[in-house]
């Protein structure tokens, strides 16, 4: 951890030791997530677009369907978690040359 990283907690938890954090405005509200705050201003009105319109980037597609497999893979015996692997490995192989050509066309 960073130094200013431990700076900052020990503020916040004396600070909140000292109770100077409660009875702020908003507090026990729930958090506005509906905007993300990393995305700049002028990307948020497409992003909320194509969010409301279903579209799933490929990367949070593939990271989700990645994880789907983590799972299902886990759960399996340990015989068939080597043929599972190498099915997976041909499937990764197959989307990275697949993104490959998309990105060179």
């Amino acid at each position: 951890m960073h130094w200013a990283d431990i700076i900052a907690e020990q503020r916040v938890n004396e600070a909140a030791r000292k109770g100077e954090l409660s009875g702020l405005a908003g507090e026990g509200a729930p958090l506005d997530l509906s905007e993300d705050p990393l995305v700049p201003p002028e990307l948020r009105a497409i992003h909320r677009v194509l969010k409301n319109a279903g579209y799933t980037p490929p990367e949070m597609a593939a990271l989700r369907a990645l994880a789907d497999l983590e799972r299902e893979l886990a759960s399996l015996p340990d015989g068939e978690q080597l043929v599972r692997v190498k099915v997976l490995l041909t499937k990764i192989a197959m989307l990275r040359e697949a993104r490959q050509l998309a990105n060179t066309a």
